[in-house]
This record gives structure tokens, C-alpha cells and sequence, in this order.
């Protein structure tokens, strides 16, 4: 039965046997898999996989805010362990959960794969180095004083991301999932962020676009599901190192 529910993922590697080698390499889950009867029964796995997603993102909020403090960047000095448990552990819990279920992890072996975690960290640690360089720190406001390195950075990151989009794009309507996913998209931003968008106090953190992100970006592709723990990995840095600040403000 588990061998049929992931046959999905054999047939999509590619045919060349070095790319199977490192499919495998990448793709194989690093904790052992829930404990055959009478131990456990395989209609846990996916509670298993659940408990490791949680367990991997909520470690990396903890790498993140860790890796902010000892490479000088910047952080929410107030939020101490206490103050996340009272007032951002069940927002982020409920987000991790639709980032489970939307995102379409429950039908993955689980998140413990160096496909997974590589980007996850990646995408969790990368901004805080960003923030290290004056010249990578900078935003839209301030385009005057943008350098070469800054423009070079920027439009090499927003090709990446139009690549991203393209692919998944160019993909969903070859597999004939374009319609699906593009109306997912549409309620997602329409009952997450649609009454709430007109405020004059909203603010679109960047743990929100990468929460969306990591929701959207689903297929059952080997570099989508990178693509997805980037995203997981962005959420993380963002709740990690500010905690869930709300999307709209009192003005």
C-alpha cells in the first residue's frame, strides 16, 4: 500500500541513472519510518510526518533567531520564549497545519530529507545575511542608493523567482492541474488576505507571502517540493526573528 501511495515520486525522477542516485540521495528520509505492527500501524504515518514538519520548522525558528544573534543582524529583543508560547504559539501552529494540508505534505514521506531541509535552512538563515551587508539590506524606498552589487542581487533573485513561477506554471498545465491550482490560489489570497487588504494599517510581512508561498508551491516534483521548504524556511526566519506581528495596524 505505501509503496502504491508513493509511486508518484519514483516515476518523476528522471530516467539517467546519476540523476536517480542523487534523487535518492536527496530524497531519502533521515528518521526511520513509523514502526511496523503491533508497535504502530501504518495509519500513522502521516501523524508522523505531521509531527516532523512541526518539529523541523519550529527547530528552525530557533536556528534563525540564534543565527540573527550571533551574526549581529537585527531581532525582536521582546520576544522571549514566553511571550511567543502566549501570543504566536497557536497562530503559528494553525499556520504550519494549512501549510501541511494545503501544501500537500501529508502526501510526502516527510519532511526529514536534505531536499527539504537544505532549502528550508537555506531560506531560514539567507536573509539574516542579507541583512549583515549594507549593500543587500537595502528596499524599494531606498533605490538611489542602490549599488551595482545590490542591483546584481536583486535582478538575479527576481529572475529566480520568475523561473519559479514559470515552471510551476508551465507544469500544473501540462499535468492538467492549471484550473485547480489557480483557484486555490484565488481563495487562499481572497479568505486570507482579501478582507483585510483594503485596511489602511495592512502590511504584507514577509512571514505571510512565504506562509502563502509554501502553501502554493505544491507539485509533486522533486525541485517544487525545494522550492516549498525555501518557503517554510522564509515563514521561519520571519516568525523566528519578529514573531507573527499582525498584517494590520492600528494608524
Amino acid at each position: 500500500m505505501e509503496k502504491a501511495q508513493f509511486a508518484w515520486l519514483a516515476s518523476s525522477l528522471p530516467s539517467h541513472p546519476p540523476f536517480r542516485v542523487l534523487s535518492y540521495l536527496f530524497g531519502r528520509n533521515l528518521l526511520p519510518p513509523v514502526p511496523p505492527p503491533p508497535f504502530a500501524h501504518a495509519s500513522l504515518s502521516p501523524h508522523y510526518n505531521y509531527l516532523k514538519f512541526l518539529t523541523v520548522s519550529y527547530l528552525g525558528m530557533y536556528v534563525s533567531r540564534s543565527f540573527a544573534k550571533d551574526y549581529g543582524s537585527t531581532w525582536d529583543t521582546e520576544l522571549s520564549l514566553s511571550v511567543f508560547l502566549n501570543h504566536n504559539l497557536l497562530g503559528t501552529l494553525s499556520d504550519l497545519t494549512l501549510i501541511y494540508l494545503v501544501g500537500r505534505l501529508r502526501y510526502r514521506r516527510g519532511v526529514d530529507c536534505a531536499n527539504f531541509l537544505l532549502p528550508m535552512f537555506g531560506g531560514a538563515t539567507l536573509w539574516e545575511l542579507f541583512g549583515t551587508h549594507p549593500e543587500l539590506s537595502k528596499n524599494l524606498s531606498s533605490l538611489g542608493s542602490w549599488t551595482g552589487l545590490t542591483y546584481v542581487v536583486f535582478l538575479t533573485f527576481m529572475c529566480l523567482v520568475a523561473a519559479v513561477l514559470v515552471l510551476h506554471v508551465r507544469r500544473s498545465y501540462k499535468d492538467g492541474l492549471l484550473p485547480g491550482r489557480f483557484l486555490e490560489l484565488f481563495l487562499m489570497l481572497g479568505l486570507g488576505l482579501g478582507p483585510i487588504a483594503g485596511n489602511e494599517g495592512f502590511h504584507l510581512h514577509h512571514w505571510a507571502w512565504a506562509w502563502l508561498g509554501a502553501m502554493a508551491f505544491n507539485l509533486r516534483y522533486g525541485w517544487s517540493f525545494a522550492v516549498q521548504g525555501f518557503m517554510v524556511g522564509m515563514y521561519v526566519n520571519g516568525i523566528g526573528i519578529w514573531g507573527r506581528d499582525p498584517l494590520v495596524y492600528d494608524r
